[in-house]
C-alpha cells in the first residue's frame, strides 16, 4: 500500500499545480480576449491531466525498481581483442 502511496501523491500534486496554471491561464486569456470563453478552461484542464500523466511517467521510470541492487547479477566484462591477422584486401579490376 505505501508503495503506491508516494506516486499517487506525486500525481496530485502535478495534477493541481497544471490544473491551477491551466484556469488561470484560461482567466487571462478570458479577460484579455473576450471572445474566448470559459469553456476553453475544460480543454486546459484536459490538456493538464494528460501532461501530468506523462510527466509521472517520466518521473516513474528514471526511479530505479526497489529492492533491484541486491539481485542483480554482475555483468560479465567487455574484451576486446586486437585483430593480428591481417585480412586479405580486394584488389581493384583494371579496365
Amino acid at each position: 500500500m505505501s508503495i503506491l502511496l508516494g506516486p499517487v501523491i506525486i500525481f496530485f500534486i502535478i495534477l493541481v499545480l497544471l490544473l491551477g496554471v491551466s484556469v488561470g491561464v484560461a482567466f487571462l486569456l478570458h479577460w484579455l480576449l473576450p471572445a474566448v470563453g470559459l469553456d476553453m478552461a475544460l480543454l486546459v484542464a484536459l490538456i493538464a491531466v494528460v501532461q501530468s500523466a506523462l510527466i509521472l511517467g517520466r518521473l516513474m521510470s528514471i526511479l530505479p525498481p526497489p529492492g533491484g541492487e541486491e539481485f542483480d547479477e554482475p555483468e560479465p566484462p567487455i574484451v576486446i581483442l586486437d585483430r593480428e591477422i591481417a585480412m586479405p584486401r580486394r584488389r581493384r579490376k583494371r579496365p
